[in-house]
């Protein structure tokens, strides 16, 4: 692990070093001064929060994003549901929510070579004891504020990496088994097929319609002109 004091970006530090440090590598950084979610959309990192990236470049294991980003999904709906005894949502695509705000944000990255990954970068950012900016406060929350206290940050983050190597990585992430991640990460999602939902799209505005297949990188949605529409990303709403 690699504790920073403050930088950029955790995800733009792995990116920058990628190729000398080791598989598995915690970047963690108590301030991000530069932090990013989808579409590089601002995350606010101050001091109190946890902000870091996890680097996979495993040589035996299979190397697909976005089973990375389901994993640490699971990881986190399932210590705080059963270690702080919280009701968690998984919102598509793996926002972790809480009484309906968001606490917790991932994002993955890869570095292609020769049109394939060389290695997978997931970035996770919990707001845990920090305060929030008073522009996301309507529809984010801090762990502190749900449980009343404050919580050891390098507790969480060595809790949180124990639960996804032990439990998820070392079980999940072999060829004939790696499927069952996307079953389990189905199973917690906040949106299933037959749901109206609203999914605000960048550049596209919102569109409205029913989800019809929920594939393991994308939502295939009809909407309410009949057309079929694949969403990779975006803000959804289920109405």
């Amino acid at each position: 692990m690699i504790l920073l004091d403050k930088i950029d970006s955790t995800n733009n530090y792995i990116k920058k070093h990628w190729r000398e440090l080791p598989s598995e590598t915690v970047v963690w950084a108590l301030e991000q001064t530069e932090g990013y979610g989808r579409n590089n959309k601002r995350w606010y990192s101050p001091l109190g929060g946890l902000w870091f990236s996890v680097l996979f470049k495993p040589r035996k294991r299979p190397l697909i994003p976005y089973f990375y980003l389901r994993m640490y999904s699971l990881v986190i709906y399932n210590v705080l549901k059963k270690k702080y005894k919280l009701d968690p949502i998984i919102k598509w695509p793996n926002d972790i929510l809480l009484n309906s705000k968001k606490v917790c944000g991932i994002l993955g990255e890869s570095v292609y070579e020769d049109g394939t990954p060389s290695c997978v970068i997931v970035g996770v950012g919990i707001n845990v004891n920090n305060e929030l900016p008073e522009k996301v406060s309507n529809n984010s929350i801090a762990l502190k504020d749900v449980i009343g206290k404050e919580i050891p940050l390098r507790k969480l983050l060595n809790e949180l990496n124990h639960v996804a190597y032990h439990r998820y990585y070392l079980k999940y992430f072999k060829p004939k088994a790696i499927s069952s991640i996307t079953k389990m990460w189905l199973n917690h999602l906040n949106v299933k097929v037959g749901d109206k939902v609203q999914v605000s799209v960048e550049n596209n505005g919102n569109i409205y319609g029913t989800v019809n297949e929920i594939q393991s990188d994308y939502l295939e949605i009809i909407d309410n002109n009949g057309e079929i529409r694949k969403i990779n990303s975006g803000e959804l709403i289920v109405l």
